[in-house]
Order: C-alpha cells, then structure tokens, then sequence
C-alpha cells in the first residue's frame, strides 16, 4: 500500500542501531558545494569512526558518530537514517520503518554562522553539521516508496550511483522527462517524454541503461495532446535510455530514461511512478533538483526489476 511519501513527526525519531553496527546514515542530497566529514574524535578512533577525507557523494553510507560534515554558505545537505537490511522473510516493526526513513535535512545560512558549534576542528567551510546532534528537533520522513528503492539500490550497487544523477538543468529550456511509456506492435509511445518540448520533429537514440545505442537515430514528430511514436522492432519492455540525438547520430543536450511497458503492466506502472513524482514534491526544500530525479530513476529502476526487490505499486 502507498503511505505519504513525506510527515512530520511529532517527536525526534532515533537513529536506531543495535550492538554490533553503529548508527549510520546515508546522503540523499548535497548541494551548493562540498560537503567534507571531518572525525572529531582522537586519532586513534578516527579510523574506526569511518572519516572519509574527502567530499561526501550522493547514495553514500556515513557512520553517525564523532564526525562533522563541512559545507560551504548557502549550501545544503540531506541525509537518512540507515538500519542494516532485514533477513528475508523477517517482520519490521512500525517504530523501526519510520526510523529507518527519518530524513535529516541542513540548510547553511547566514545566521547559523553564529552561533556556538559542537565541531571542535574548524575548517575553512562556512557550515558544519555534527552527525552526533541530528536528532535534535523534529524531523520528516519518506517511506514505502522512493525509499525503498534507494534502500535496495544503496545496499546493492556501491559503486554505481553515478548511473542515477542527472546533469545540471539548462533552466528555463524544456528537457526530455523521465516517464514510464507504453510499447505495443514495434513501436514506442514517447508522448509522456516530450511534454515539457516544443511540438516539432526530433531525432533520437534509445539504448540500454550504461549500454550502447540499440540502433540509428530515430525520427519522431511530436504534438502536443497526440502519440509520438518510435519505431523499437525487437525491443522488449524495460528500463531504457532515450537520448535527443542529430539526424546523424550527433549527441544532443537532453536525455532521460523511460520504463517502456506492454498492456496491461503499462497502466499499472505508469500510475505507481506519476504518484511517487507527485509525492516526491513533498521532499524537504533543502533537496537538490538533481538529486530528487536520482531518487525518482531509483524508482523507476525498481518497478522495472521487481525480482530485485518488491516494487511499490498503487
């Protein structure tokens, strides 16, 4: 069942960690700048804390202990709690779920450059976020949906969160959209992908997500309100890269990916992803644009894999 993506709860949720992991928890979010962690504990206990020395990527996992993260003014940061994975077949208590979801989010401003910090080991950086001190105050959460994939993705693919972030938005010009898409009789119905373009013809390529191109580029025409189809002979429904191309194959400036789906799955799957986009405008305002859209490709993956972990549906 879907539950609300985003709540606020009414207390401070703990970071709960049993005796053999410590606390640990997982950056969502980082914008602004760098984010470095910095141990403050002796030199002796830095390594066992897990300090880093380097600047925090999206999808890592920290150690929630005697580490400070360092930003830069302006800046932001938002991270989750993360609860070892459950053995199969095993139950998780409510208290559990909701602790394991509760999001941390930091905004650096002005005002807080003032005030008397736990950080002990100054760095050049405007802000510092004490992980000790995150469960301070009250704090939202995400659940059933979009974080479960990130879940399953971060205790998967260590190495290949790269895959999911999205370059840094053009502004104002219109960008493919990532959409679950229906594919029936050859063809592919891109109509969902294009709907923030203008109306008018375009080349593209569709390949396999961190593959090559399937083929030569493609001609679409599209209007808005009306199919706009591509020829995909011998494409099976799944998880696909869809890339704005030249007439020759030139790379263009825009991409997405596209979950392509026969009936009866399509409606199916097109609902579940529109509502987790529609709940996802519900993450704190400190998220980053491209980090959101990670998060939502996360997602999408997993409707497209449902063996690798059970997919939220409607």
């Amino acid at each position: 069942m879907w539950g609300t993506l985003v709540m606020v709860c009414v207390g401070a949720l703990p970071m709960v960690s049993n005796q053999e992991e410590p606390a640990r928890v997982v950056v969502v979010s980082v914008s602004g700048g760098d984010w470095t962690p910095v141990c403050q504990a002796a030199m002796g206990d830095c390594k066992a804390a897990g300090e880093l020395r380097r600047p925090v990527r999206w999808g890592e996992t920290l150690t929630a202990g005697a580490i400070c993260v360092y930003g830069p003014e302006h800046g932001s940061i938002v991270l989750k709690s993360s609860l070892p994975t459950p053995e199969q077949g095993s139950n998780v208590d409510e208290p559990s779920r909701l602790a394991d979801n509760t999001l941390y989010p930091f905004q650096c401003q002005k005002e807080d450059l003032g005030k008397k910090k736990t950080c002990e080991k100054p760095r050049p950086e405007a802000c510092a976020l004490d992980l000790r001190t995150l469960r301070d105050g009250l704090h939202p959460t995400f659940f059933d949906t979009i974080s479960d994939a990130f879940k399953r993705m971060t205790h998967s693919q260590s190495d290949k969160y790269d895959k999911y972030m999205v370059a840094a938005s053009r502004g104002a010009e219109p960008e493919l959209v990532d959409a679950v898409v229906p594919i029936e009789d050859g063809q592919i119905d891109v109509q969902a992908v294009f709907r923030e373009m203008d109306p008018g013809t375009y080349y593209v390529e569709l390949a396999m997500v961190g593959a090559p191109s399937l083929g030569p580029p493609s001609r679409v025409s599209f209007a808005k309100g009306q199919a706009a189809r591509v020829q995909a002979r011998g494409v099976r429904a799944g998880l696909y890269k869809l890339a704005l191309v030249t007439e020759k194959g030139e790379p263009g400036d825009s991409d997405c990916w596209i979950l392509a789906a026969a009936p009866p799955e399509y409606a199916k799957q097109a609902s579940a992803y529109e509502r987790a986009v529609r709940e996802s405008t519900k993450l704190p305002k400190e998220m980053d644009e491209g980090a959101t859209r990670g998060l939502l490709r996360a997602y999408l993956e997993s409707l497209a894999k449902p063996n690798q972990g059970k997919a939220v549906r409607p």
